[in-house]
């Protein structure tokens, strides 16, 4: 008897598991909190698992608040877990990357936001 509720429990868990994931943030390029050389072109997202790009975005702005990216949020790979979007001509300074995601899986909304600085030249 233990044995059967103990099987039908991982079995509950297992199939119900879905339902509790969400796009988070993975990986990004530039990476959070990097110091780079030059500008990058462009800011691309990994997610945890595929979004629903109509819904999910990326904004960059610079420390004064002013948008800097082109608004031209578009999917990458093959897999659905890439978001991209390009860049203006970045001058030295730091800059947020904000984003939302909505998860093609289950339509739950995540969001957050990371740094990367462009150094000035030396």
């Amino acid at each position: 008897m233990n044995k059967a509720l103990g099987l039908s429990a991982l079995l509950l868990l297992g199939l119900s598991a879905p339902a509790f994931a969400h796009s988070y943030l993975k990986d990004s390029d530039p990476s959070r909190g990097a110091t780079l050389k030059t500008a990058p072109a462009e800011v691309t997202i990994d997610f945890t698992e595929g979004v629903a790009p109509r819904f999910s975005g990326i904004t960059v702005e610079d420390s004064a608040g002013q948008r800097v990216d082109r608004g031209d949020v578009h999917p990458e790979g093959k897999e659905g877990t890439r978001l991209g979007v390009g860049l203006g001509a970045l001058k030295p300074g730091v800059y947020t990357v904000h984003w939302h995601a909505v998860s093609a899986d289950d339509g739950h909304k995540t969001q957050g936001s990371f740094h990367f600085t462009v150094a000035p030249a030396p």
